[in-house]
């Protein structure tokens, strides 16, 4: 009786432990599949999603690229990103605001590269770090927003312009966002 008792007690023990926040985030680490493009083909820049009322939301100067629920924000022409600002190790960078639509409410993993050639991406205000992490509780708030919209603003870094793929990931979706990057001086 007295191992049957120790038995379940480890069982039910096994089962309640409680989660921690980084085995949500081991959990998102996903293999990253990107679209792959031969050397010199046309980059296949992601469409902006039409059924989002950008303007009503007032954000991205009317665009979120890709097809949810979570946006990078590629403002001007859809799908190109230009990337004027110097920043250390010879990185250029571009700020991008990532939305995430209320429908979604758990975490986000965004990593990427560079998809035509060898080359990197990276993320960050300070640092150039592999990984964005959009945690569950990140609301902001700004005019226009739908209840419970909530977002990230960030960098993205780039050495050399070329054609870039972001892979988002949640906890029920994965997605791939193309853009072409351009270095500006």
């Amino acid at each position: 009786m007295a191992r049957v008792t120790a038995a379940v007690l480890i069982a039910l023990g096994a089962f309640a432990a409680p989660a921690t926040a980084g085995d949500s985030w081991r959990a998102l680490h996903r293999p990253l599949n990107l679209p792959q493009l031969m050397p010199g083909a046309t980059c296949p820049v992601s469409k902006v999603d039409r059924r989002v009322d950008w303007a009503r939301i007032g954000i991205f100067g009317g665009s979120g690229t890709g097809s949810g629920p979570v946006y990078p924000g590629i403002g001007g022409q859809p799908g190109a990103l230009t990337f004027p600002f110097p920043a250390a190790g010879g990185w250029r960078r571009q700020k991008v605001f990532w939305y995430v639509a209320p429908r979604y409410r758990g975490p986000v993993l965004i990593r990427g590269a560079r998809i035509d050639a060898p080359g990197q991406l990276r993320f960050g205000t300070g640092g150039a770090v592999r990984e964005l992490r959009i945690p569950v509780h990140s609301e902001i708030s700004w005019t226009g927003q739908p209840h419970g919209s909530r977002g990230a603003p960030s960098y993205l870094r780039i050495h050399a312009s070329g054609c870039y793929a972001v892979q988002i990931d949640g906890t029920n979706f994965s997605r791939s966002v193309v853009f072409a990057g351009t270095l500006t001086f």
